[in-house]
């Protein structure tokens, strides 16, 4: 269950959303903008009915103000919700679910003036998918995303901007974008200036134009940052904000370098940048406020996630923590601290990742005794692995294993050149990244090469399977969670957002690529497989279905390979009840140690 939190001007912090409610959205089924605030009202997306509701502060009443369906039978979802500056407007992306079709994507607004029920006016269609909307201070102005299939929106989106009223959009224009340019983020200054993170397909790694820069469009297009770095990332979910403005319109913004995240002030006039220097190195949902406070979720290697502020007037290093995401304190002696790894691959590339080493103060390894290794696999596949403090890292670590989180080539924060290099070769160069890790390591002399656990979720559950068929003799036990044993099976059955990205990633469309598809299934290797394998799998994920995990359990409990398959009722994609993280975790460790005994 997600609820709003409130702290006061005395430091006290409560939950403010009634029981029995849930803020989460299901637009693109990822999620997130399910709530806006304006002065003292609250909108809020409700997850059981998708709905949006009105509540005030201070009281605990709640109020729909969107239908329970529309008048065409579609259920609405709304997302990346926000309140137009004179408190009249709410502003969303709109997303019409239907039973018998593909879904349908907006904009919309409502009048939140009165509390009535009724369907929003759609002031945006045509295309396949929209992002980002964002009124300008005045109210008069607004820019937002697009794009179509078979496109992401790290692959090409469209930058728009138009001018808004009477609940319509008039002038508008692409302002930037398409032909293989990825922009995210927009927003507009106080002076009502747009700027927005934009990175280009290029020849040259090492150009500023392969990496997510910023950007600003007036009647002119500028260039703020030219850093070979990353100022953006994948849009997986709505409501991101990696950087804003400070009252003296510099900018405040989270910068990815070679793997690690920093905080730094982007000064647009002198297109200037400084580092903010302090004990955090992981920044997400940047905030300011009037007064010039920033507000964000920060961690470090040795710090969990909180939200935290600093002061503008001051030097930015005092970092104060208003909530901490746990309680549970590890002492500084247990926390393994990841070194970022550049490694070489099979093809004479380069690929990232960030190496773990065992370790608990209350236990010494044998003279001579390497670690078993555990490979992590990030899902996506566009996305990555970071150093921030993870209790699922350590609690391996403490437990005598090595853990490699690997940023295979196609993870972000690395430029574009080195995410598109997984373009039309998932399942190919990825797989060899994660073998070529592992080798790496054992010729570090660093874990021993008898006992190699790997586990992933979602795209990293596929990899799971992957790996483990096509280089049985280097895995000798895995987990999949919520993976992909069948492409063909995931196209069939996933949803709109993501049904054509896997166009891209294995180079083909169904049903002209079928051999391509079968060609990178791992369903089809099992036979290959020497090691056993634990499938975990929620009953009500829509985005890999059940069917994904279970077709593969079937097959393996066919050819008689050691396997256990584990499904939690009422789970999605990604588990979210403490009850089934814990079971799995448990259920992964005592497999392991089964195998490695």
């Amino acid at each position: 269950r997600y609820v709003i939190v409130q702290q006061d001007e005395r430091g006290k912090i409560k939950d403010i959303t009634p029981a029995g409610f849930n803020v989460r959205t299901r637009v693109h089924e990822y999620g997130g903008g399910a709530y806006a605030v304006f002065r003292d009202s609250i909108y809020f997306v409700n997850f059981k009915d998708q709905r949006i509701y009105h509540q005030s502060e201070g009281s605990s009443k709640v109020i729909p103000i969107t239908p329970s369906k529309n008048r065409d039978g579609s259920l609405g979802k709304y997302a990346h919700l926000s309140v137009s500056p004179d408190g009249k407007r709410l502003l969303f992306v709109y997303e019409k679910e239907y039973d018998d079709r593909e879904n349908e994507n907006f904009l919309g607004v409502l009048d939140i003036d009165s509390e009535h029920i009724a369907e929003p006016t759609i002031i945006a269609g045509g295309y396949d998918f929209y992002a980002d909307p964002v009124f300008s201070p005045s109210g008069d102005k607004i820019t937002w995303l697009q794009w179509n299939h078979p496109h992401m929106p790290w692959d090409s989106t469209e930058l728009m901007l138009g001018t808004f009223r009477g609940n319509a959009l008039y002038n508008v224009k692409r302002v930037d974008g398409g032909e293989g340019k990825s922009i995210c983020l927009p927003r507009f200054d106080k002076k009502e200036r747009l700027y927005y993170v934009m990175d280009k397909v290029v020849d040259d790694a090492s150009s500023p134009d392969n990496w997510w820069n910023i950007y600003r469009y007036t009647d002119v297009i500028e260039q703020i940052t030219a850093e070979r770095a990353e100022f953006g990332e994948p849009h997986w979910v709505f409501g991101q904000s990696n950087y804003d403005f400070l009252p003296d319109n510099r900018i405040i913004a989270k910068m990815v370098k070679e793997g690690r995240e920093s905080l730094v002030i982007v000064e647009p006039e002198k297109k200037s940048l400084s580092l903010i220097e302090n004990d955090l190195s992981n920044f997400s949902y940047i905030k300011t406020d009037e007064e010039g406070r920033v507000f964000f979720v920060g961690a470090s290697s040795k710090k969990a996630q909180a939200v935290c502020s600093i002061e503008v007037n001051s030097d930015f290093k005092k970092v104060r923590v208003l909530k901490k995401s746990s309680k549970i304190k590890m002492q500084e002696e247990d926390i393994s601290i990841p070194v970022h790894l550049s490694y070489p691959t099979k093809d004479g590339k380069e690929a990232y990742a960030f190496l773990y080493m065992p370790k608990n103060s209350k236990f010494t390894a044998l003279p001579g005794e390497k670690p078993p290794l555990l490979v992590m696999v990030h899902g996506g596949p566009t996305s990555r692995a970071d150093d921030s403090f993870s209790f699922l890292v350590q609690f391996w670590t403490s437990g005598g294993f090595a853990v490699i989180d690997v940023n295979y080539r196609g993870s972000t924060g690395y430029g574009r050149r080195y995410r598109d290099a997984l373009i039309s070769k998932w399942g190919l160069i990825d797989a060899e990244d994660v073998k070529d890790a592992v080798q790496y390591l054992i010729k570090q002399r660093k874990v021993d090469p008898q006992r190699i656990a790997v586990r992933g979720g979602s795209a990293g559950g596929y990899m799971v399977q992957r790996v483990m068929t096509q280089y049985p003799q280097v895995f000798k036990v895995g987990a999949s969670y919520y993976g992909i044993g069948d492409l063909t099976t995931l196209v069939d059955e996933t949803h709109k957002f993501e049904s054509r990205y896997i166009d891209n990633l294995v180079g083909a469309r169904l049903p002209e690529g079928r051999d391509q598809y079968q060609a990178r299934s791992p369903i089809n290797y099992l036979d290959r497989l020497k090691a056993p394998m634990i499938i975990f799998q929620g009953s009500d994920d829509r985005i890999v279905t059940p069917e994904c995990s279970r077709e593969v359990a079937r097959v393996l409990k066919e050819k008689g390979i050691k396997y256990d398959y584990i499904e939690y009722k009422g789970e999605q994609h990604g588990f979210r009840s403490k009850k089934s993280k814990v079971d799995s975790l448990k259920r992964e460790y005592k497999f392991y140690s089964e195998v490695f005994r």
